[in-house]
């Protein structure tokens, strides 16, 4: 196996941007050899309290970048430093809600690399890692997931070995534990998600690199572990995207979705592709640059264990596709033993749908429920016909939970699909019937357009959501 080397990395000119009153800050960042886990460790470096709260209220007291914003290079396991991108249990990976009431957005990079597109939907887009002239950086292609887009109740997650910012990272691990687990088994909120959402991370970014499973049918295979093994002769230099800063460059795919630039931190070493079966070599053909193979890499990490990375175990996550994620309403199962109907927050749940209207007139938590779920796969398991083109998807989701991010009594719905760990149930938990005729019509509506492009519905799974035909 080859010897973990670190390649670099290096902001350039790109990433400065102006942050109020005039004030530019200019991140150069030039990282050598691993430090001295000893010397530059967690322990060793004074606790500095959570950047979003410094940096709102410190930047316009005339401290210095440094202050401010100090790159993570600690070894963060014992398999390498932060952005390694090292993934050692479940437990790492911390779930972030996205805020509500505003418009959010993070980046996807998992899925970059050659500039072929990859995976099975044709619909995908070209997302390629290309190595800066110095070999330092990479500059990835990644999709910009917006809750305009696709609902703020789906999370996203952050490897906490892989967190950029070093005063978010301490504090991060002070409040989760040094492997994720105090958060994983807790409601609690990890700071680094605080940071994100703030979009406080990294200084002058527009959005932050995470991982999501949104695309996830469009790139993963049923019944195969998903992961391509680079370890050994294999092994080279790959991306470590994780947290790293992107930046909107105006560019959009084919089926309109918006791509944006990642500047990720390159490492040397054994890594794991996020997909079945592809060759280790980014490249369709190489140019001797970085490792010799050429002048792309993967957008990777590392499982020293072998295998996919997975989400954290325990209770199911709602309105989350994939096998972590919770099932849509049983109706066999009786709810009324774990959330009343008839208490408060029933009544504030339903209050929500009934009050939650968008710009055309449609009570959204209804269509968004009725949509979002099935939309990514949850109740389609056994639906050969699933999943449709990504154009069908993203039409489907952004008609249904247009102005979602608007809905006040986001987190008492959250609060019952987790008490009753269902996805896209919270009106039927509590047996809402405030639904108009203009969303009635809506819902049948999108019903029918589910169908034609090979989505069962939920009227079809737990005749629950049907809607009504004017």
């Amino acid at each position: 196996m080859k010897k973990n080397t670190v390649i670099g990395w290096q902001y350039g000119p790109t990433l400065c941007r102006a942050i109020g009153l005039n004030i530019m800050l200019a991140i150069v960042l030039v990282l050598g050899n691993p430090p001295d886990a000893s010397a530059q460790g967690y322990s060793s470096i004074p606790k500095t309290g959570i950047y979003g709260w410094r940096y709102s209220n410190d930047i316009l007291q005339g401290v210095s970048l440094s202050d401010v914003f100090t790159f993570n290079d600690t070894i963060t396991t014992a398999f390498g430093p932060a952005y390694a991108n090292v993934w050692t249990s479940p437990a790492n990976f911390l779930q972030c809600k996205p805020p509500t009431g505003r418009k959010f957005s993070y980046a996807l990079c998992y899925y970059s690399g050659p500039d072929a597109p990859t995976g099975h939907d044709s619909g995908n887009p070209s997302l390629p890692c290309k190595l800066s002239a110095d070999g330092v950086v990479a500059n990835c292609a990644c999709y910009e997931i917006s809750t305009d887009d696709v609902s703020p109740r789906i999370p996203y997650y952050v490897d906490l070995h892989a967190i950029s910012n070093l005063s978010i990272y301490q504090d991060t691990v002070e409040a989760c534990g040094k492997e994720g687990e105090k958060c994983a088994a807790t409601d609690r909120d990890p700071p680094v998600c605080e940071a994100i959402n703030t979009n406080l991370l990294v200084p002058g970014a527009d959005l932050i690199s995470v991982f999501s499973p949104v695309y996830s049918s469009s790139y993963f295979t049923k019944n195969q572990s998903n992961s391509t093994e680079c370890v050994g002769n294999n092994a080279g230099i790959y991306a470590g995207c994780m947290t790293a800063p992107c930046y909107r460059t105006g560019e959009k795919d084919a089926s309109g979705r918006n791509i944006v630039e990642c500047k990720c931190p390159v490492y040397n070493g054994p890594y794991q592709v996020g997909q079945a079966n592809q060759s280790c070599n980014a490249n369709s053909s190489g140019n001797a640059i970085g490792d010799g193979r050429g002048s792309n890499v993967w957008s990777a990490a590392y499982n020293p264990a072998g295998g996919p990375i997975t989400l954290p175990e325990g209770a199911c996550v709602p309105d989350l596709p994939g096998d972590k994620g919770c099932g849509l309403l049983d109706p066999a199962k009786d709810y009324s033993k774990i959330v009343d109907p008839s208490g408060a927050l029933c009544k504030n749940v339903c209050a929500a749908y009934g009050g939650g209207v968008n710009a055309s007139g449609i009570q959204v938590g209804y269509s968004c429920d009725a949509t979002l779920c099935t939309t990514i796969g949850i109740g389609q398991e056994n639906n050969s016909s699933f999943p449709p083109s990504h154009n069908a998807q993203l039409g489907l989701m952004g008609q249904a939970c247009n102005g979602i991010q608007d809905v006040g009594g986001m987190k008492q719905i959250l609060m019952v699909e987790a008490l009753a760990e269902c996805s896209c149930c919270a009106s039927q938990i509590c047996g809402c019937s405030n639904i108009s005729a203009a969303t009635n019509q809506a819902v049948f509506d999108l019903n029918q357009q589910q169908r034609a492009v090979g989505i069962q519905p939920q009227c079809d799974i737990n005749d629950t959501l049907c809607g009504q035909n004017q």
